[in-house]
């Protein structure tokens, strides 16, 4: 309510029109998502909303990550990720969440992500190159040695509403944590919540998501709350089938 006003300067009288409406939802009590699902909200104003959304998660975000990285010890969910990799290569999390927090614990326990990015500074959306940088060549000992390609033990992380260090342009998409410019690439609450989850590179991820899911010999739910149409109908269905908390 007090940040979007400041952003909105320059929409048209039918757009501040919607925010008012919006506004009085929200000051009456509803929650956003909420409001914002029975708001007709046109699209100029749903992008002014979703960067005022990615501005406030990104300041919790940044006290979060400070607190895992300051700390003297691998976190809790680190440790869970090592643990878990001992007895596979590959352990997939999935996270509805538009923050990094997976990616920092995942690098304070010494644990490689394959994020379908490939690169460092400005990664590339490509899936193939993600996995193929997690490539290692092994050589065995003694005669007619053999060389075999084998992958490092990783977290295969599907992020279906995005992330806020992924940025499009011209076509192209990208990771960064550099401020590249533009919108960042997060599906926020609202009507066009379930459209925007079919577009490059939230397709990828969702039906990533989906797939690990369907093939599950077991599943964690940490703090997720049984709602995202998204993924709903996979998880209902393979939790009759394995071991689930």
């Amino acid at each position: 309510v007090a940040e979007v006003p400041l952003r909105s300067g320059a929409l048209p009288s039918g757009s501040l029109a919607s925010w008012r409406e919006v506004a009085e939802a929200l000051d009456a009590g509803r929650g956003l998502e909420e409001t914002l699902l029975t708001v007709s909200v046109p699209e100029d104003l749903a992008v002014v909303v979703t960067e005022a959304i990615a501005d406030c998660v990104l300041a919790a975000e940044q006290r979060a990550i400070a607190g895992v990285l300051t700390d003297t010890s691998i976190s809790a969910f680190g440790r869970l990720m090592l643990f878990a990799l001992q007895g596979t290569p590959a352990l997939d999390v999935v996270t509805t969440n538009y923050d990094r927090l997976v990616e920092v614990h995942a690098a304070r326990a010494g644990v490689r992500v394959d994020s379908t990015f490939y690169g460092h500074t400005v990664g590339r959306f490509d899936p193939l190159l993600s996995r193929e940088e997690l490539l290692q060549m092994q050589r065995s000992s003694g005669r007619g040695r053999k060389s075999s390609v084998s992958q490092r033990a990783h977290i295969r992380l599907s992020k279906p509403h995005g992330s806020l260090d992924w940025y499009s342009r011209d076509n192209q998409h990208y990771r960064s944590d550099l401020p590249l410019g533009g919108s960042r690439r997060i599906v926020a609450p609202g009507g066009n919540k379930y459209r925007l989850g079919y577009e490059v590179p939230f397709d990828v991820h969702r039906a990533r998501a989906n797939e690990a899911i369907d093939k599950a010999s077991a599943l964690l739910f940490i703090g997720y709350g049984f709602n995202d149409d998204h993924l709903q109908t996979h998880i209902v269905e393979r939790i009759a089938h394995v071991p689930t908390v």
